[in-house]
């Protein structure tokens, strides 16, 4: 049964893409696709793209697709930021910053935002291991950066503290290394929204 093909086929993979069953399932036929996808036994998530729907269980399994169905992208912004714990919220967006045009992708796991910045600016990140798959995820560091950068409406102390950052865990931090990484943004409003975040956090 090609369902089962798709499965082992899906298994191996984040998320499967139209090109990947093109070269290892051919001759499977898209109103396949859409007739499984209505059916419950396949989910789709964007167009073209496709996951078996018990397969994903964790946040780290969206990540690896947020990586994949977009590319080049790493996950930073709010995901980032509540993984590393520096916010208590659960995210219930996949948020991650790319080189292309900003994009927003609804499907029926969540939704996948994309926010663009220069190919010069692709830095801070590293690959982390989920629970199947690897995936890039930016430093907390990097993360705080992008928040300051994106979020022009956050600019005041005041601002800064209805962020709601855990005070321990953003102390912890090397500080240098932030400011490094918004430095190399080469904009000076930025590393000031940098500074006053550090002073405010350091004395909350």
């Amino acid at each position: 049964m090609r369902l089962n093909e798709f499965a082992e086929l899906a298994k191996k993979l984040p998320v499967v893409s139209l090109a990947d069953i093109r070269s290892t399932m051919p001759g499977l036929r898209q109103e396949t696709l859409s007739r499984w996808n209505r059916s419950g036994k396949i989910i789709m998530l964007a167009s073209g793209y496709y996951v078996l729907s018990d397969e994903i269980s964790d946040e780290t399994d969206l990540f690896a697709i947020a990586g994949r169905i977009y590319t080049p992208s790493f996950v930073s912004l709010e995901s980032a930021l509540s993984f590393h714990g520096l916010i208590p919220e659960t995210v219930l967006s996949v948020t991650s910053v790319c080189t292309r045009k900003t994009r927003r992708i609804n499907s029926p796991l969540c939704t996948f935002i994309y926010r663009s910045i220069q190919p010069e600016y692709f830095f801070g990140y590293e690959a982390k291991k989920g629970r199947k798959h690897t995936f890039l995820m930016a430093s907390p560091q990097r993360a705080i950066v992008d928040l300051l950068y994106i979020r022009r409406d956050i600019s005041s102390a005041g601002d800064m503290l209805e962020l709601r950052f855990d005070t321990e865990i953003f102390n912890e931090l090397d500080h240098l290394e932030v400011l490094s990484i918004a430095e190399r943004f080469n904009k000076p409003w930025l590393t000031g929204k940098v500074q006053i975040l550090i002073e405010v956090m350091k004395n909350a």
